[in-house]
């Protein structure tokens, strides 16, 4: 793990800091973001934290002093199956739905990246937990593409706000 340390850091660094700008962001725009009447927005907002969240973890846990592979792996594992549960009801929800076509498109392209993400995080935690192999570079992989998929949809809650009308 030492080697991948400067990469942890600054990816813990990296969500760290964007998750603190959507906090704010949200917190800004609580009504429009988790209001009663905001089911997209409110859901675009738990995708990007869930993420975020889910980067800085494996992030963080990567740099815990002499960790063995096979611990790292479990906690991972265990961490990640429990929010890939909630990715999937999101993913499901979106499905069922259904609704205009090109919005429907739009938001299940959008949960695939984090179900890409998340099965990525899935599949190495799982491999280095039962001791199949230290996959560093699918882990490493994993959390850029929650990253990126966060920020996506981070960016897509923001231009949300700025069309929606005052008042």
């Amino acid at each position: 793990m030492q080697a991948w340390a400067q990469f942890y850091t600054a990816i813990a660094a990296a969500s760290a800091a964007l998750l603190g700008l959507l906090y704010v962001v949200v917190s800004i725009n609580a009504a429009a973001a988790l209001g009663p009447n905001e089911p997209i927005s409110r859901r675009l907002t738990e995708q990007a934290f869930q993420n975020y969240l889910a980067v800085m973890m494996v992030a963080l846990l990567s740099l815990f002093a002499d960790i063995s592979t096979p611990v790292f792996g479990g906690v991972t594992l265990a961490a990640t199956a429990s929010w890939s549960v909630w990715v999937i009801i999101r993913f499901v929800q979106i499905v069922i739905q259904g609704g205009e076509r090109r919005a429907w498109l739009g938001a299940i392209r959008r949960h695939l990246s984090s179900l890409i993400g998340f099965g990525m995080l899935l599949v190495a935690a799982l491999r280095m937990a039962f001791g199949w192999g230290e996959d560093y570079n699918w882990l490493a992989a994993s959390t850029l593409v929650l990253l990126f998929s966060a920020t996506t949809v981070s960016w897509e809650l923001l231009t949300r706000f700025a069309k929606r009308k005052p008042g």
